[in-house]
């Protein structure tokens, strides 16, 4: 899945299509009655892209675990459309010089400004790591309250903080020496505002880097991570093999030096 490094790279890319006017606006295929309205802000929050129209429709896209983003020149992308079932496309946006095309997104919402719903889902959400005003020790008190539950559990929970995904989740534990099965009870205050810090730092590279944390033409073992996706392989900073394991209520795999993160 994305993480939040990642749909702030794509609001940064789309940053040019504010002002233009939608000259098609697709949903899976069909045309949305958007067509035609300017774009009036982008922005992202967490794993959440946000694309503000000027008539005040709000379109909210996640991408979920398998979705794709695309940014193709006009004749380029209109072909590609041409040629992509309608399934494939979430959502699509023909601007004049460019088309942006998300695939197989999870949530295409669109949303006009009475829409009963609209803004719930990221209201729900904590505050986005990568903000400008990002407190890491406001969010490290947030992350207190759920002292029963595993560090790894409460960093990857978006109601506690939003943009922070699996690869994070095990970077940022790794720079702070902890053991992602440590019980946040157990954990000082201090020391959880240093996790937050070190995975909005990395995060933060991330973006600034221009390229995504983890691109789909590398291996998911690129050697530019700690520990992420290193099964076996020798811990950087001690040479301990990396140990993996699934973890959590919807376990996922997450790697830890056991020597640089003691249990």
């Amino acid at each position: 899945m994305p993480e939040g490094d990642s749909i702030r790279r794509v609001a940064m890319q789309l940053a040019p299509i504010v002002g233009k006017t939608l000259l098609r606006a697709t949903t899976q295929g069909l045309e949305r009655a958007i067509t035609g309205q300017a774009v009036a802000h982008v922005d992202a929050h967490g794993k959440h892209l946000l694309i503000d129209l000027e008539n005040q429709t709000q379109l909210r896209v996640h991408l979920g675990m398998n979705g794709r983003f695309r940014r193709y020149d006009r004749v380029t992308g209109e072909e590609v459309l041409g040629r992509m079932s309608p399934g494939r496309a979430s959502l699509a946006l023909v601007v004049d010089d460019a088309v942006y095309v998300w695939v197989q997104a999870r949530t295409v919402e669109i949303a006009d400004r009475r829409a009963p719903m609209r803004g719930l889902a990221v209201a729900a959400l904590g505050a986005d790591i990568l903000a400008a005003d990002f407190d890491a020790d406001v969010a490290a008190a947030s992350a207190a309250t759920h002292a029963t539950r595993t560090i790894a559990d409460v960093l990857l929970d978006q109601r506690v903080v939003a943009g922070i995904g699996n690869i994070f989740k095990c970077e940022a534990l790794f720079a702070a020496g902890i053991d992602p099965r440590t019980l946040v009870g157990v954990i000082p205050a201090a020391k959880l505002a240093e996790i937050y810090r070190a995975a909005q730092m990395q995060m933060r590279t991330s973006v600034s880097s221009g390229r995504n944390a983890l691109s789909p033409d590398e291996p998911a073992h690129a050697d530019r991570f700690a520990v992420y996706s290193r099964s076996g392989r020798p811990c950087k900073a001690c040479q301990t093999p990396i140990e993996s394991y699934r973890l959590g209520a919807e376990p996922r795999w997450t790697w830890s030096c056991p020597r640089c993160q003691p249990r």
